[in-house]
């Protein structure tokens, strides 16, 4: 898969350095022949960094933009696309963002059959150019973020989804890191 250049518009800050935790645990997951869902990969980031403090506030709404980070990574390098490996507790499969482009059942069958002890854990060079690539936002506070999502919301209530209720967190966090509330809601109903 070729990301478009226009995708690390959306990019923040926050996606690349959670992605640049995902990604080690993603390889020994593939090593292992094994899966996780959005939930268990946060819980299991915290517990591999426990001093990265943009990892201990991670939560599992937000993982698919993250892994959309990862999957740059790995597409960039020719590598199987290892977010085939995080799976939906309840629906046992990937994500709708996932799904909507690949078979995932495919995509882990290639996963599982490359040698992944030839690749390298470093993700630190792609942060660095991500990191310049990425236009520096401004952040925004809980209680501000709260407002403008709302405001937002009430705004364009008839054109929006009801199911971007679903995604109020997810909303609000990507606010607070500096996404505009079009931006935010916009990558809200996309996931």
């Amino acid at each position: 898969m070729v990301i478009p250049q226009s995708f690390y518009a959306n990019v923040t800050l926050i996606d690349v350095q959670l992605a640049s935790a995902y990604y080690p645990i993603l390889v020994d997951l593939a090593k292992h022949k094994h899966c996780l869902t959005y939930g268990e990969l946060v819980d299991r980031a915290k517990l591999d960094y426990p001093d990265r403090d943009v990892v201990q506030k991670a939560i599992a709404v937000s993982t698919g933009r993250r892994l959309d980070v990862v999957r740059m990574f790995t597409s960039e390098r020719d590598l199987p696309d290892l977010t085939s490996l995080v799976i939906n507790k309840g629906s046992g499969e990937c994500g709708s963002g996932f799904t909507r482009h690949f078979d995932p059942v495919a995509a882990r069958e290639v996963v599982f059959g490359f040698d992944w002890s030839t690749v390298s854990l470093d993700f630190d060079g792609f942060v660095k150019a991500t990191e310049t690539a990425v236009k520096p936002r401004k952040k925004v506070k809980e209680q501000r973020a709260l407002e403008l999502m709302a405001a937002y919301f009430r705004e364009h209530r008839s054109s929006l989804p009801p199911s971007v209720r679903e995604r109020r967190e997810l909303i609000v966090e990507l606010i607070m890191e500096g996404l505009s509330e079009e931006e935010a809601f916009a990558e809200a109903c996309r996931a």
